[in-house]
């Protein structure tokens, strides 16, 4: 976070408008520099989520067309997680 005073009267409240950082108490306008702007930036990788869960597919069989469900709910387009969904269904008509 970016702390502002004001150089005019000392506040610390202002408001932005048209590119500009408005006191709010001495309507003193300061120009919006490239600096002050703060830049977010995220990266989310649910890939190492969808490993997990296949993982706990191996470690925990009793289980897995669960963790492959929620699997597909992350990357529906998952070849192995469709797998084990097939593969227990197979199973499953052979009795």
């Amino acid at each position: 976070m970016i702390l502002f005073t004001c150089s005019n009267c000392g506040a610390n409240d202002c408001y932005e408008q048209n590119g500009y950082r408005i006191c709010c108490y001495c309507e003193t306008k300061y120009a919006i520099q490239a600096e002050d702007v703060l830049l977010k930036e995220t990266n989310i990788s649910l890939a190492d989520d969808v490993n997990r869960l296949l993982n706990k597919c191996k470690t925990d069989p009793a289980n897995a067309k669960k963790y492959a469900s929620l699997a597909l709910d992350i990357d529906p387009s998952n070849a192995e997680a469709n797998s084990i969904l097939n593969s227990n269904n197979d199973r499953r008509r052979r009795k």
